[in-house]
């Protein structure tokens, strides 16, 4: 079946009207440029809502340290506005440059689809007193305008802990609002998706029989396999050596460095088992069950909402077999539509919120 999500083609990052003013720059700080796959659909997601209005300019423009290439005040000072975006940029055991570096605050800044990773109490990440404070700081300084969260536990973590100068605002994940390319859907021939990733300091730890048992599954039942590199660049690098270790005769690897590309193979699948968020979410919206495969508290959240707890899992469970026995159910579309409303609500406000501040 052909599947199109939202609505047909992208929007361009400037318009006919557009060009003939000069549009605010409005600097993004994020974990950006090296090819995590779920940041860089957060970038696409802000080229298309906010590029009409804006234009928009990654504010750390080196990867590694101290990642700007001039002094950071300097960047911050050619830019009108601030915006902070990304997934897991709230890590209560770290925090990062890149992400709250103190000069953003010279200008009015917005935060937005942000996530806070709650781990266990087991974790070496655990929450550091210390950390907490520059945290307070950041998020109670009088500019921080606009703080969106992706989750109601990130948000009651916030108000919680943080003081934040704005109220906070919860909403689906802000990917939910990207317009996704066309895909063709063959139910005759399914595909089973797998994405797996490379999890520093558990190279040898992570046991991918179970994988390889759904794999032979899959196959078993007429299903084709494919793995899909869900990263580009470094990070794609290190999955595909990641993804050797994935045994499973007669699957197809999808490596490409194009982001759309990576997309399109999501959407052709029939159902996905994924190690990525960001993997889940995007098979959501093609109507794809996605079965998570590492339950982190934002994998957790994001399936609770839709009542979807049957697609929870690990990728050493013992039972993952049995879980595609039979194979999941589709997302209801009903809840695809929810999503994305959602996200695209909160994207019209944090773009009105950002056009107070800085319009001309």
């Amino acid at each position: 079946m052909d599947t199109l999500v939202a609505q047909e083609g992208r929007m361009a990052n400037t318009t006919s009207s557009s060009k003939k003013r000069k549009r605010p720059k409005i600097g993004i700080g994020g974990y950006f440029g090296y090819g995590n796959y779920g940041d860089e659909l957060f970038l696409e997601v802000f080229k298309e809502h906010l590029g009409r209005d804006f234009e928009l300019e990654v504010l750390p423009n080196r990867l590694d340290k101290p990642y700007f290439a001039q002094a950071a005040e300097d960047r911050v000072d050619g830019v009108d506005a601030v915006l902070i975006g990304g997934g897991d940029l709230v890590q209560p055991w770290s925090i990062d440059p890149r992400y709250f570096h103190s000069a953003y605050l010279r200008k009015n800044v917005f935060l937005a689809g942000l996530g806070v990773p709650i781990r266990a109490g087991q974790s070496a990440q655990v929450e550091k007193p210390h950390i907490i404070e520059r945290y307070k700081k950041f998020f109670g300084h009088p500019n921080v305008r606009f703080i969106n969260v992706r989750d109601k536990q990130s948000a009651d973590w916030v108000e919680g802990k943080l003081n934040p100068a704005a109220k906070v605002i919860e909403s689906p994940d802000l990917v939910c609002g990207l317009t996704l390319p066309r895909v063709h859907r063959d139910p005759a021939n399914p595909i089973l998706g797998i994405v797996t990733r490379h999890r520093p300091g558990h190279e040898l730890e992570d046991d991918y029989s179970r994988i390889e048992q759904l794999g032979a599954y899959a196959i078993s039942e007429g299903w084709a396999v494919r793995h899909i590199i869900l990263g580009s660049g470094l990070i794609g690098e290190r999955d595909v050596v990641n993804a050797e270790r994935v045994k499973i005769p007669g699957k197809s690897v999808i490596h490409t460095e194009d982001l759309w590309e990576m997309t399109r193979a999501i959407g052709e699948c029939s159902a996905l088992a994924s190690m990525k968020f960001h993997g889940t979410v995007v098979a959501t919206m093609y109507g794809i069950p996605s079965m998570v495969l590492v339950p982190t508290s934002k994998n957790r959240n994001f399936m609770r909402r839709m009542g979807r707890d049957d697609l929870l899992s690990r990728f050493d469970a013992e039972d993952l077999v049995d879980r595609f026995r039979p194979f999941p159910a589709a997302i209801d579309p009903d809840w695809v539509t929810r999503l994305r409303n959602g996200a695209v609500d909160m994207l019209d406000k944090l773009r009105d919120a950002i056009s107070k501040r800085v319009a001309p």
